[in-house]
């Protein structure tokens, strides 16, 4: 009696082995425990896909931080059809809301949820599976909801900052916590003008669709996905 639940996890998370970096295994960890059993190292982990959907609303700005209130109906695709199918879709970005508000109906399920290891909810599981599997950089290309944040964080970006290199760095800063190196910097440049080219726009500095295309391109990054 007496034990509390957020004061586990406070001591968790203040301990140094979850607070251990994760880079490449030094020698002399890989002469005595190759496979890390003894946490030389942490192990890149990857974010669920609740997780790693509030991160993309973050960062785009679109976010609800609002609390409580009633669930929202999943947003039907025109491949999720069958009996029991709702009468009406819900919003392709859930209201804004975080992925802890959005309704699960056991045959109607989210497809990027279910690429991301959601658990099926017609059995108990203790523990969820954790893969790493195509379907997920699939989902992360083609769902539109995707898409559809990667295009409003680009339109943000060109709202708030005014030159080119600014909203590279500002990018990089909401997505990945960190400033753009110069090959970084460099290489979205020459994306930015080879999006350009391809979809046929002369003047790529204010273009909403070069933009997206490069957002799009950063929430597919391993180091938006895994934390480490």
């Amino acid at each position: 009696m007496g034990w509390s639940i957020k004061t586990l996890i406070r001591e968790i998370v203040a301990s140094r082995t979850y607070r251990t970096a994760s880079p490449p295994l030094s020698p002399e960890a890989l002469e005595v425990d190759p496979l890390n059993h003894l946490w030389s190292v942490r192990e890149p982990r990857r974010l669920d896909g609740e997780s790693l959907r509030d991160a993309i609303l973050t960062v785009s700005g679109d976010l609800d931080p609002q609390m409580y209130g009633p669930s929202v109906a999943v947003h039907l695709t025109p491949f999720m059809t069958g009996r029991g199918r709702p009468g009406a879709s819900g919003p392709l970005d859930g209201d804004r809301r975080r992925s802890i508000y959005l309704e699960v109906r056991r045959n109607f399920l989210s497809p990027m949820m279910l690429a991301f290891d959601s658990p099926n909810p017609h059995q108990t599981l203790g523990k969820r599976n954790e893969s790493n599997v195509p379907a997920q950089s699939l989902i992360l290309l083609n769902d539109p909801f995707v898409v559809e944040q990667a295009g409003r964080m680009a339109s943000r970006l060109i709202e708030d900052a005014p030159e080119v290199e600014a909203r590279i760095a500002a990018l990089y800063l909401r997505a990945l916590a960190r400033a753009p190196s110069e090959t970084e910097t460099r290489y979205a440049l020459a994306f930015l003008q080879q999006q350009a080219a391809e979809i046929g726009v002369a003047e790529w500095r204010d273009d909403p669709a070069v933009w997206a295309d490069l957002c799009h391109a950063v929430f597919n990054l391993k180091e938006f996905m895994f934390i480490e």
